[in-house]
């Protein structure tokens, strides 16, 4: 089935897809106070490099040159850095570090191995010729222990990669998401107004944030308070992620229903959602400045006792030195934070989420003439799998000067003062070479603070709350895509505050159809069909 793919990897290419969302909240972090939160590499082989230093000196007597094309979230080269050198003397190669953009690859620079951001940024580059086909074999071959876990992970990652019945890059895979989301509420403002625990319902949900708008919560005697505000027009999606996860629903996400793709943004499920929204905005609960308000406005909202909840990344909240809290404390000492779940309602549970899928890694079409170098470039790849000391050269730099282990020899790590900004850590080659989220399950079970872990396992929306097309770039969306956003956008916040009538959905569901929705639809199924 996967032959069927090459009408989307041929017409993907043409669409602006390497500035995509998706290089910008795929970074791989989930935590912004444990930074190999993400990732990480097995017990078995944590703490050191002894084994992966044999098996290279034991295979590294001819001598390679890679071209190595950088992570693509750094900005440019920097030459002959420390971490550059050491895996130059371990693995006895010499790399050329290479930054690629567009440009670059026409021009005929194609790094011997590199890291892309998306599925479209694959298809684009295989379009053109420059990727080198993979067999499926040799993952489980070379990359054994992390041919096991992927196959743990819901769903097909390596069908978003396969064209034309081959595949063309190795996918990574997230499972420990801290930028999921989940709620965030003021629990000294639940006990003021008589809730003892944070809501679990959304019948809960709704009694909490009318208490906030209507029982004076600060206890200032002005009613000057609101449940909870949105982001409505801010972002590129629709905001009130969890209200419309209780309905079964995520407006910019492609759902199932009967075996076919449907756009979230017209279903049933979301107009009920938007009845909803619209009768807590009639009641004045939620805050008229949701149509402008952005996620660091209402955290700010939220510390200066306007609002008593927002939804909030698991990484930001999961404990008391967690940013958001820490940054609530320092504002408003007396004010106590604690996160609670997405409130289920009659579709169930959940807010928007990336889900399992994340980058990819690809080789130059060249390396299928160079079996030597390939070979030494995966056995570099097997090693940052599966030894925790490579991972973590590659992704932090260097212990005890740039970063420390939260406590003893194992587990979460922290970095050193001077050293949390990634561009600082760019300096040293941290970053430039990492290979992004290809090691074990074990190595990030083990680097990952276990209170994040429990978190995401209680708060998380899980594998069933995700994008049926993983986000796919859909060939006509360059056409159509930001002008059924903006459509979608008005048309809600129009709704939700009564400019509209609920019953004008029925008349947007026509027009989104009408205006290129159709077409995308026809896309997504397409696609979908393809990933089975």
């Amino acid at each position: 089935m996967q032959q069927n793919m090459r009408w989307w990897a041929k017409a993907a290419a043409t669409a602006t897809i390497l500035t995509s969302v998706l290089s910008a909240c795929s970074s791989g972090n989930t935590s912004e106070s444990s930074p190999a939160s993400s990732s990480a590499a097995p017990a078995e082989t944590a703490g050191s490099s002894a084994s992966a230093t044999a098996s290279a000196e034991a295979s590294n007597n001819e001598h390679y040159t890679i071209n190595w094309g950088i992570h693509f979230q750094a900005p440019g080269v920097i030459a002959d850095t420390r971490v550059q050198k050491e895996l130059e003397k371990r693995y006895n190669v010499t790399i050329k570090p290479v930054k690629i953009t567009d440009a670059s690859i026409a021009g005929g620079e194609v790094p011997d191995v590199f890291t892309l951001s998306d599925p479209s940024a694959v298809a684009a580059y295989q379009t053109q010729g420059v990727l080198m086909p993979i067999e499926r074999s040799l993952i489980g071959e070379r990359l054994p222990e992390y041919e096991a876990d992927i196959q743990s992970v819901p769903g097909n990652l390596f069908a978003p990669a396969t064209f034309d019945d081959k595949l063309w890059a190795i996918p990574m895979f997230v499972t420990l998401r801290g930028y999921d989301f989940a709620g965030l509420w003021r629990t000294d403002w639940l006990k003021k107004v008589g809730i003892e625990k944070t809501p679990e319902t959304l019948e809960e949900f709704e009694k909490a944030v009318y208490a906030f708008a209507k029982n004076d919560p600060d206890g200032n005697g002005k009613n000057d308070t609101y449940g909870l505000t949105g982001t409505m027009t801010t972002t590129w999606s629709s905001g009130f992620y969890n209200i419309f996860g209780a309905y079964g629903v995520e407006p910019t996400m492609w759902h199932v229903r009967d075996g076919k793709v449907v756009n979230g943004s017209v279903m049933p499920e979301t107009k009920e959602a938007l009845a909803t929204l619209r009768k807590w905005y009639a009641d004045k609960v939620i805050d008229p400045e949701f149509i402008t308000d952005t996620q660091e406005s209402y955290r700010t909202k939220l510390f200066n006792g306007r609002i008593g909840f927002i939804e909030e990344t698991i990484g930001r909240l999961y404990r008391d030195d967690a940013s958001t809290i820490a940054s609530m404390k320092e504002i408003n000492a007396s004010a106590t934070l604690a996160p609670g779940v997405n409130p289920t309602g009659p579709g169930g549970s959940g807010s928007w989420s990336w889900g399992s899928k994340s980058n990819y890694v690809v080789f130059g079409s060249q390396m299928a003439k160079d079996q030597g170098k390939l070979d030494r470039i995966l056995q570099i790849m097997r090693d940052y799998s599966t030894d925790r000391g490579l991972y973590l050269l590659l992704n932090q730099g260097y212990e005890g000067e740039q970063w420390k282990y939260v406590s003893g020899t194992s587990g979460p790590t922290e970095y050193l003062d001077g050293w949390a900004k990634v561009e600082d850590r760019d300096q040293t080659g941290a970053r430039m070479f990492a290979l992004g989220a290809i090691n074990t399950n074990a190595m990030r079970t083990d680097l990952t603070d276990p209170d994040l872990t429990a978190a995401i396992q209680k708060y998380g929306a899980g594998d069933n709350w995700t994008d049926a097309t993983y986000f796919m770039v859909l060939p006509s969306e360059g056409m159509y895509k930001a002008d059924l956003t903006l459509l979608m956008q008005r048309t809600f916040a129009e709704i939700i505050t009564g400019q509209k009538s609920l019953d004008d959905y029925d008349a947007y569901v026509k027009q989104w159809y009408a205006k290129g929705g159709q077409k995308l639809t026809d896309e997504a199924n397409g696609l979908y069909a393809t990933l089975k």
